[in-house]
């Protein structure tokens, strides 16, 4: 098993928040080395899958740097990459067949800007926890699975063998997803049945505010529309729908809430097919972070005594560094959103009677009925 090697001639990824996909790089192929060398390497990790080529790229980055504190793991990656390399998905198998699935997996979910990123970095400060938060060939099994529903052993597979590369070495697992990466919770239950699943949400509204200062400022230009479409339909499946219906395409306000809409209706869906999932509200977390946190470490089943370490990450900024850190959005200086947009908010929810409202409550589907 041999996986090429590629040097890094230049980095052209157009934003922060584009997906992980290889045409990030300026790419020169400078030899091959053994694939199985890549699971045991520290400075070497799964970075994302080429959809269309069928191939696994890993990524060297800068020795030393700790990415389990990352914001976003695909982004760090990206920004440290020194060497990629590229094997194809049978050598990736290959690779994985030789490592055992984590003991203890944990898998947290959200609709996105709603403390998930915090929740990832306190479940990784535990004693005895790797966290990786946003690895992105989740993000892109995502969108294979929306474009082909119809190839659910193949995306299991991809699914169990990446799981295994990412948590070689360590017997907890915790990944936090992109919002897309609710899209395979059945998928995720069904190869690794006895994992942890945490669902995180907040008040629509309060998020459609959130989501309008972080991202607005920052979204792709023309250039990147197709590749940055693919995913955000692969992560939204409402707004084609949507586009039907109304014979037109989606207000950014409107797209922002349909994707809300997308993460809360998959849930319900899975949660009431017996994917036990346990949602966490943003709003409990930011009132009451002790107990919450108390709570998805007992469900996790991750030891009392992490409690300190793990409630000791949540003072500090999750996204410091990026675009969606405290301090970028305060330079932004969005403008707010006007009433009309307010009223759009309030008759996409109205399609889905369902759901229905901004503050609607998920149910608890981690506990039975």
């Amino acid at each position: 098993m041999t996986a090429q090697v590629l040097r890094i001639v230049d980095k052209v990824a157009p934003g922060e928040f584009f997906p992980a996909v290889p045409q990030n790089f300026v790419l020169r192929e400078d030899g091959q080395l053994p694939a199985r060398d890549l699971a045991h390497r520290p400075d070497v990790g799964l970075y994302c899958l080429d959809l269309d080529q069928q191939l696994a790229y890993f990524v060297e980055t800068t020795p030393g740097v700790d990415l389990t504190t990352a914001p976003f793991l695909y982004l760090a990656q990206y920004q440290h990459a020194r060497r990629l390399f590229a094997v194809s998905y049978e050598t990736l198998h290959r690779i994985a067949d030789e490592l055992p699935d984590p003991a203890r997996l944990i898998l947290v979910y959200s609709v996105g800007r709603c403390g998930s990123t915090a929740i990832s970095h306190a479940l990784g400060a535990v004693p005895g926890v790797r966290g990786w938060s946003e690895p992105d060939v989740f993000t892109q099994l995502a969108v294979l699975r929306h474009e082909d529903p119809t190839r659910d052993d193949e995306y299991a597979r991809l699914l169990r063998s990446c799981v295994r590369l990412l948590g070689h070495g360590t017997a907890t697992l915790a990944v936090k997803f992109r919002a897309g990466g609710i899209h395979l919770a059945d998928l995720f239950q069904r190869v690794f049945p006895d994992s942890r699943g945490l669902f995180l949400y907040r008040h629509a509204e309060r998020w459609l505010e959130s989501m309008h200062e972080g991202f607005t400022p920052h979204l792709p230009g023309p250039e990147q529309q197709q590749t940055f479409l693919r995913y955000v339909t692969a992560q939204a499946p409402l707004l084609m729908p949507f586009a039907l219906r109304h014979q037109r395409q989606p207000t950014p306000v409107e797209a922002y809430l349909l994707t809300w809409l997308s993460a809360m209706e998959a849930c319900l869906r899975y949660g009431r097919d017996g994917v036990p999932l346990r949602p966490v509200r943003y709003e409990d977390l930011s009132t009451d972070p002790a107990a919450t946190l108390a709570a998805i470490l007992d469900h996790c089943g991750l030891p009392a005594d992490g409690f300190d370490a793990a409630y000791g990450t949540l003072a500090a900024d999750s996204q410091a560094g990026t675009l969606l850190s405290r301090a970028s959005r305060r330079r932004a200086e969005t403008p707010a959103l006007r009433d009309e947009e307010y009223a759009r908010t309030r008759a996409v929810l109205a399609e889905y009677p369902t759901i229905g409202a901004p503050d609607f409550v998920v149910p608890d589907f981690a506990v039975p009925a």
